[in-house]
């Protein structure tokens, strides 16, 4: 029950981000829409919660009717989203889900009758849609034949777009997203051509799609052949398609009069193929090993379209071209042949993860072995061979395995192309998105973690920072504006920026704001850097009207409180008035290990992250200095950094000055840190080295302890903590 109520969770959230961006015209966004709702109905029925079925089955007969132009406001559909959020919630909470949601059913056109019955929609009605025979489409409305033309018009386009695609496959045949995206316009061809009983445009758009799956799954790999036979449905598809277009003022559009099943058959032989476990039809196999000649295979599959359903083997050893010896030491080979070494297997996440911390645990061991006493003292050379060959597997072993969690962003930036077109046309802006560094990888965990980010950023960019385009002309700017989304690696870290060139942030009206919210004093001065910093916090917006694009004042804080701190990165912006602003999101390459600097303090071993350290050194007496004798700071690069003595802040050893609590900062070392645009210098006994270290959660009551972020064993087998520096900022202001 918890995995089902988790997974439709999962599918309503995507839908609520699918209705956010769709638009009555959308013949495509529709139809994904509406599979999402299929699925996420068939939970629905698996959980037995009639209120969840029945708003599920009303949205299904109101997107419908969307889609036949039959309805156009969307806002019954958005409203029916956010209920479907609702009684999840309270379903995961325990409550039960008897919410009376009659008033919003209606509003869908839905009524229950005792239980999920009766779509005021009538859909039984088959005779409605279509009257014509032979796969023919009967015009009975001016609407009607706007709905074919949508149609058409989108179809036409969608299959372009395979074609492109279909080349980038053929270079890379593993690239799963390129996959879908071929598979995602034959889906939505089929959905559609049902509707308006466009039968052999629909047949072989479904059937095209199952090859695709194949594909998709595993199952079939993509090679000439495959590739071929798509474009060869794609030109048939096109050809059907555009007779129906030039039909249509005959009031009866008609798909032509091309042969389908010729293609359709060559496809049927694929699936059959992938059925029996391989890729290479057991007549190649033969002809291969010199058993039947070409000529002979021929006459055989010119029979096997006859007499549909008999085996190829069958038919050449009863035309005795074969002995049944060699066909049987042919299918053996078949089964043999599978795919190739290098294809992906399919792995429970689960186990996956299991395998990393494993593998995290056997270096852990590994360390301490190398570090025992009785190794360091040995003098045998054949023993710190030994040692040193299984340092080398380890380490290489560690590297495989965090290497497994880890794969292109490629699937996140593509979403954002559909995003910012649709945004654009709401905000009545014309903008563009260049993307470069697709290719860039990132640990898998945080893949589906970094969308929303990215989506509050993209859309923040396009409402508060792009201008209309007769402002952009006015401005001496191109008319169309451009947003660019980039990946790369960086000092072992991963960055992502999201760039505009809009107006960039209105300093003065975020200081404003502000300080009227008590974020910042009337007297306190910030740097241009520290202002710009202030978006990030709760309830800060300076829109001046709130749209359903954004101007509530919490999409950013979702950004870096809730999402970046998660991830243990940072999120900086960069504006400049009139040219646009940068926002910079940096994170470590994985969730498991983190780079880190190791430092004792009171006899405490503590892991600073390396991606908040600046700097370390040892002050001078004349660089140390009190602040109304309490506050220390100390002069660094011509500022006054405020001093952080962890001791104190942790309450290490009683924070005693026999214990060092009060000793003198000249005799010790400073690691300078930065958080959102603030330095703070964190007072240490000691610098052991910097190391990469595998995270081990606190766990239980422990895991929310304000200023640890997780834990590491270090090479001894003592446990060392890894300090937050978010939250050591917020500790030290909090005593101040």
């Amino acid at each position: 029950m918890k995995e089902l109520l988790e997974n439709v969770t999962q599918l309503i959230d995507s839908l609520a981000l699918e209705t956010v961006m769709l638009d009555p015209g959308d013949i495509p966004g529709l139809g994904a829409a509406l599979k999402s709702l299929e699925s996420i109905d068939d939970l629905a029925k698996k959980l037995n919660e009639q209120p969840l079925i029945s708003l599920t089955l009303g949205m299904r007969g109101y997107l419908e009717k969307v889609i036949l132009c039959e309805a156009s406001d969307l806002s019954p559909l958005e409203a029916g989203v956010s209920e479907l959020q609702t009684l999840c919630r309270d379903l995961v909470s325990g409550k039960k889900a008897d919410k009376d949601i009659s008033p919003l059913l209606k509003s869908l056109g839905y009524r229950v009758q005792g239980s999920e019955e009766s779509k005021t929609t009538d859909s039984t009605d088959e005779g409605s849609q279509s009257g014509g025979e032979n796969g023919t489409s009967v015009i009975t409305s001016d609407e009607d034949k706007e709905i074919i033309i949508d149609f058409a018009n989108e179809s036409l386009d969608n299959l372009g777009t395979i074609e492109v695609k279909l080349m980038d496959l053929e270079q890379d045949p593993s690239d799963v997203e390129t996959i879908n995206a071929i598979f995602r316009p034959f889906h939505t061809v089929k959905g559609v051509s049902g509707f308006l009983n466009f039968t052999k445009i629909n047949k072989l758009a479904h059937i095209s799609e199952n090859l695709l799956d194949k594909a998709r799954t595993g199952e079939l790999s993509i090679d000439g052949e495959v590739v071929d036979i798509i474009l060869e449905s794609v030109d048939m598809l096109k050809g059907m398609i555009e007779s129906v277009q030039a039909s249509l003022d005959t009031g009866t559009p008609l798909e032509g009069d091309m042969d389908t099943e010729q293609i359709i058959v060559k496809i049927e032989n694929f699936l059959t193929k992938t059925e029996g476990g391989s890729d290479k039809p057991l007549g190649e196999i033969l002809v291969k090993k010199g058993a039947i000649s070409e000529s002979s295979l021929k006459e055989a599959l010119d029979i096997q379209k006859e007499q549909d359903g008999k085996k190829i083997g069958e038919i050449l050893v009863e035309q005795k071209k074969v002995k049944t010896k060699e066909v049987v030491s042919a299918l053996r080979k078949q089964k043999g042949v599978g795919r190739p070494a290098t294809l992906h297997v399919k792995v429970d996440t689960a186990k996956l993860d299991g395998m990393v911390d494993m593998v995290g645990e056997l270096a852990i061991a590994q360390s301490m072995l190398r570090q025992n006493e009785l190794i360091t003292a040995s003098r045998d050379r054949k023993l710190d061979q030994t040692v040193n060959q299984l340092n080398l597997i380890t380490s290489g072993l560690q590297k495989t395995a965090m290497s497994l969690r880890m794969e292109p962003i490629k699937n996140s930036f593509q979403k954002m192309l559909r995003l910012v077109r649709d945004l654009s046309r709401k905000a009545g802006k014309e903008t563009q998105l260049v993307m470069s560094g697709e290719d860039t990888e990132i640990d898998r965990n945080m893949v589906e973690e970094i969308y929303e980010p990215m989506v509050h950023m993209i859309r923040n960019s396009i409402d508060h920072g792009m201008e209309l385009p007769a402002e952009r002309e006015a401005a001496n700017k191109p008319r169309q504006g451009t947003v660019y989304l980039r990946a790369y690696h960086k000092g072992g870290d991963i960055v992502i920026e999201i760039e505009d060139d809009g107006r960039g942030l209105n300093r003065e009206k975020i200081l404003e704001k502000a300080r009227s919210s008590g974020l910042v004093k009337e007297d306190e001065k910030l740097t241009d850097g520290q202002i710009d910093n202030l978006i990030f916090h709760a309830g800060l917006s300076t829109a001046e009207k709130i749209t359903d694009i954004s101007g509530r004042g919490v999409g950013m804080d979702v950004v870096k409180s809730r999402i970046i701190e998660k991830l243990r990165g940072r999120v900086d912006v960069q504006s400049t008035p009139g040219k646009g602003s940068t926002v910079f999101i940096r994170l470590p390459l994985t969730l498991a290990i983190i780079d880190g600097m190791i430092v004792k303090v009171s006899g405490e071993r503590y892991v600073i992250p390396t991606l908040a350290i600046q700097e370390s050194f040892r002050p001078e007496k004349a660089e140390c200095h009190t602040v109304s004798g309490e506050a220390e700071v100390i002069m660094f690069r011509n500022h006054l950094v405020p001093l952080i003595r962890l001791n104190r802040l942790f309450g290490l050893n009683g924070n005693s000055s026999s214990n060092g609590g009060n000793s003198p900062v000249w005799e010790k070392l400073v690691v300078v840190v930065e958080n959102q645009e603030k330095k703070r210098c964190v007072l240490v006994d000691e610098l052991l080295g910097q190391e990469e270290i595998v995270i081990k959660s606190l766990g239980g009551r422990l895991k929310n302890t304000k200023g640890i972020a997780g834990a590491a064993i270090m090479g001894d087998g003592a446990v060392g903590l890894i300090l937050d520096i978010s939250g050591i900022f917020s500790m030290f202001s909090e005593g101040l």
